[in-house]
């Protein structure tokens, strides 16, 4: 019989105790059985789809979302609280290296273990225990016990023996980072040729690179609920695009916007402010070191005198890391025009932290309109001895877009 996998309409509730602790034994001892409040945690709701022989799926989504309770569950650790779950054929589930690795007995001593459980003679797991040796690349370590492992070789051992102990449905939690990039792809080409085998793959990762790689088909979780099934490089697009719009939310709410006072829109407006890294859009975060384009964009419209834009970037703390003007680049707006600012730093200098930037429309009253964006400056490489700040001034001009009507 081919192997399946389909789930109808599946839920997954979990229920906690939640009440005040005591501060000692004694008043313990003292107050009897405590009433005791419970709350109830949805950790997966309606979830409906099928898989069939030779489907590489990748499952992912925020941590909380549900998918080590949904692996749990193809892996018949856990049942549902309602729908239901059925599973044809011989699942070897790697949720985590613990769940498959026992710590006194040595590497080979495991493997002639999983293999028995899964129901394999021992002349079978011992036939093949050499191509699992050799795969995971323990060498001498694999007649040593798995305490002595480092948590690399770990993951090696545990994924090897899935990958080479035959079942029919193979589910990995967080394991398809494992090893050096060498491994990894060793590991990809590996469940790759599972998959044209028969054999269903079903894994989760943080990694949307892993995931494309890997899988033909994704399925995106959150809170619980399946948001999308599809193409893995659609869901992951999706995802990261969803995750990054939420990331900027969030950073938002973290760090308040400027105050610009009382906004006059009849001498103007802007409209967007974009910041773009290797000539692509950034969503909450930015690379330090890497040339970086800031674009406002906005309408000129009746400013009280003469009009000008002012640029600011402040950090979390509050610091003032940097202010300049558009006239102090010898540029200049006109009235009653779309305009585009464009803004040059090459290098960013910024070191990695929280910032903000504020741009605003003044005239000879003050401030007329203005917006903000904030973004976080992620640095993999950081210098010794403290963070930089902005060093290099940036390049500023600006440009007619088109002429309003008259």
């Amino acid at each position: 019989m081919s192997a399946s996998v389909n789930a109808e309409h599946v839920s997954k509730s979990f229920v906690l105790a939640q009440h005040g602790g005591y501060t000692s034994l004694f008043e313990a001892l003292r107050a009897g059985r405590p009433s005791v409040t419970q709350r109830e945690i949805h950790a997966l709701r309606n979830v409906s789809f099928s898989i069939g022989p030779g489907e590489r799926v990748g499952i992912i989504g925020r941590n909380g979302a549900g998918k080590t309770t949904l692996l749990s569950l193809l892996a018949g650790i856990t049942q549902p609280t309602a729908g239901k779950v059925e599973v044809v054929g011989d699942v070897h589930a790697m949720l985590t290296i613990g769940m498959v690795l026992r710590e006194e007995a040595t590497g080979r001593e495991n493997i002639l273990l999983d293999g028995a459980v899964h129901g394999h003679s021992r002349s079978f797991i011992e036939e093949l225990a050499p191509k699992i040796v050799e795969f995971a690349e323990l060498g001498d370590f694999i007649d040593r016990p798995v305490r002595t492992y480092s948590s690399g070789m770990k993951a090696r051992l545990a994924f090897a023996m899935g990958a080479f102990t035959k079942s029919d449905i193979l589910v990995i939690d967080e394991t398809l980072s494992v090893g050096d990039a060498t491994f990894s792809r060793k590991a990809t080409r590996r469940m790759k040729q599972l998959a044209n085998e028969g054999q269903i793959v079903i894994a989760v990762s943080h990694s949307m690179g892993a995931i494309v790689d890997i899988c033909d088909r994704c399925l995106w979780l959150d809170g619980g609920s399946l948001i999308m099934d599809g193409p893995a490089g659609e869901v992951t697009d999706a995802y990261v695009k969803a995750v990054e719009k939420a990331d900027e939310a969030e950073l938002a709410r973290k760090f308040q916007n400027a105050d610009f006072g009382d906004p006059r829109p009849d001498c103007g407006t802007i409209v967007g402010i974009d910041i773009k890294q290797d000539g692509g859009q950034i969503g909450s975060s930015a690379r330090a070191l890497v040339p970086v384009e800031i674009t406002l964009r906005g309408q000129l419209k009746s400013p009280e005198g003469r009009a000008d834009i002012e640029l600011r970037c402040t950090r979390v703390d509050g610091r003032q890391i940097w202010r300049d003007r558009l006239s102090a680049h010898d540029g200049r707006l006109r009235d009653r025009e779309a305009f585009e600012v464009n803004v040059r730093m090459d290098p960013l200098v910024l070191g990695a932290n929280l910032f903000r930037l504020d741009a605003m429309l003044v005239d000879d009253r003050g401030v007329s309109c203005g917006m903000s964006r904030v973004f976080e400056v992620v640095d993999h490489d950081p210098p010794i001895g403290g963070r930089p700040m902005l060093n290099v001034s940036p390049e500023i001009d600006v440009q007619v877009l088109q002429e309003a009507d008259q």
